[in-house]
């Protein structure tokens, strides 16, 4: 928008080594120059470039995890691509890459998170608190990121998998993040972009569930209308059904006991958790 272009040639030299806030910018460049602009050729093969270089540190972060930016340009790039066909991305190979991120080893210990490797990083500030009222970026993102590519015949195995963590902070995070998507699964939002819009309108009561870098990911890439919504047909009606019907299995008394039994979680998100109900 200047009269010089920013060019980030530092990317030219070794983009496996440059510094975690650069890469950080060049992806929130590539998301939200898109949605600007709409995607330009350079962008996307830049990002095509970096994707598979910027996965193996997706733990790495400012503030946010370097995760979150990686996903809104993926977001942002597969919107733009999706309907060439064999040119675009292969849904498999994200999944399993992108997709496993958030599963990595060093997240994980006996079937638990390790607390700041995953979800929330830290509670390093004035306030001491984590940010459990609200959903992490990381688990925003993925959520989002796996239910646009996951087939219809894999969903039911995916959704087992997530509610077989037995892990208080991660179940306390699916019961926000249940709270916090209710108009995504109602079908009252369509895109990443209007999650911001719904807290707002609710007075910051309802849970964020979004992520760096999400209010760019929308309908309209420039002057472009690169997609209706953000998943395919059908597929929020279904992963609905199946999430709610394991909330419906689950001992959820007990799940409430156990996040209760966690200071943190008892202070930050303690009302959320005790008047949980699934509908």
């Amino acid at each position: 928008m200047g009269e010089t272009r920013k060019m980030f040639t530092e990317l030219s030299d070794d983009s496996e080594t440059v510094s975690t806030e650069y890469l950080q910018e060049v992806l929130q460049e590539i998301a939200g120059g898109a949605s600007a602009f709409s995607l330009h050729e350079e962008w996307e093969v830049w990002f095509r470039h970096l994707l598979p270089r910027v996965v193996p540190r997706c733990h790495e972060r400012i503030v946010d995890w370097l995760f979150e930016s990686l996903c809104s340009a993926f977001l942002q790039v597969d919107l733009a691509t999706s309907h060439r066909g064999r040119n675009a991305y292969d849904g498999d190979e994200v999944l399993s890459t992108l997709g496993q991120v958030i599963m990595a080893e060093n997240r994980w210990k006996d079937g638990k998170i390790v607390v700041g490797n995953i979800l929330y990083p830290s509670n390093n500030n004035p306030a001491k608190r984590w940010g459990w009222a609200n959903v992490s970026g990381d688990l925003a993102a993925s959520l989002v990121v796996c239910l646009r590519l996951i087939g219809d015949k894999e969903l039911q195995g995916w959704v087992d998998s997530i509610f077989s963590i037995d892990c208080p902070y991660w179940r306390a995070q699916l019961l926000t993040w249940h709270v916090g998507a209710r108009p995504l699964l109602n079908g009252r939002i369509k895109f990443p972009n209007q999650f911001d819009e719904w807290t707002a309108n609710r007075n910051n009561k309802n849970p964020s569930i979004g992520w760096d870098g999400s209010h760019v990911v929308g309908r309209m890439q420039g002057d472009t209308i690169v997609a209706e919504a953000i998943f395919p047909k059908g597929r929020v009606s279904k992963f609905k059904s199946t999430f709610e019907a394991h909330l419906a299995n689950a001992d959820l008394s007990k799940w409430k006991e156990e996040i209760l039994e966690i200071p943190a979680l008892r202070s930050e998100v303690g009302r959320l958790i005790e008047d949980f109900e699934i509908n």
